[in-house]
């Protein structure tokens, strides 16, 4: 497989390389290998493993956390709200919004509404508590859209990131051509 560095730079980002993407490939499978594990399914040392994954943590790359599926904690009700607010409001919104206890994901958007929420919800009487009671009493909000979500065909901790994106191995310069050597295959760079 021939994988070419793209030289588009995007504030903030972290170079990844092939080891970074299959050790982060192997966490996503599972979360709780041992660096010992880690180490073997990827043909380098624990030290190796433990370097990177300490460097992909710090860096924010990857956060090692455990998730809970509300569906099997007693909140089956999923739903995605988008809502618009009044502009002299919108950092006090997306704070309240933050702040709920049943939400789970706030974004401010761009488009026809100006945030969108995740929330989960024991039932749906708990949602329509929710929504009459608490949703509607922050300032600023105009109007809502409410939509009950029936499943959930992908998860954002399912995301794999594009190999357009990994870089070449730190240390070897730009546009040099070498192996790289991860324990699959030697990948030409």
């Amino acid at each position: 497989m021939l994988m070419k560095k793209i030289n588009i730079r995007f504030p903030g980002a972290v170079p990844l390389d092939a080891l970074d993407l299959a050790l982060i490939g192997q966490l996503q499978s599972d979360g709780r290998a041992s660096l010992t594990d880690l180490a073997r399914a990827l043909r380098v040392s624990v030290g190796t493993v433990r370097n990177r994954l300490h460097r992909l943590v710090r860096s924010g790359v990857v956060r090692i956390a455990a998730i809970v599926d509300p569906a099997r904690v007693g909140f089956p009700t999923r739903v995605i709200i988008v809502l618009n607010a009044a502009l002299a409001h919108q950092e006090a919104v997306e704070r309240a919004l933050a702040g709920l206890p049943e939400v789970t994901f706030v974004a401010s958007v761009a488009g026809r509404f100006d945030f969108m929420i995740e929330a989960a919800f024991a039932s749906d009487a708990h949602l329509r508590e929710f929504l009459v009671h608490r949703l509607s009493r922050i300032k600023g909000i105009q109007d809502t859209e409410t939509l009950h979500v029936l499943s959930m065909g992908k998860r954002m901790w399912h995301w794999v990131i594009p190999q357009a994106q990994v870089s070449a191995p730190r240390g070897r310069g730009a546009g040099s051509r070498g192996r790289v050597r991860n324990g699959r295959e030697e990948h030409e760079v």
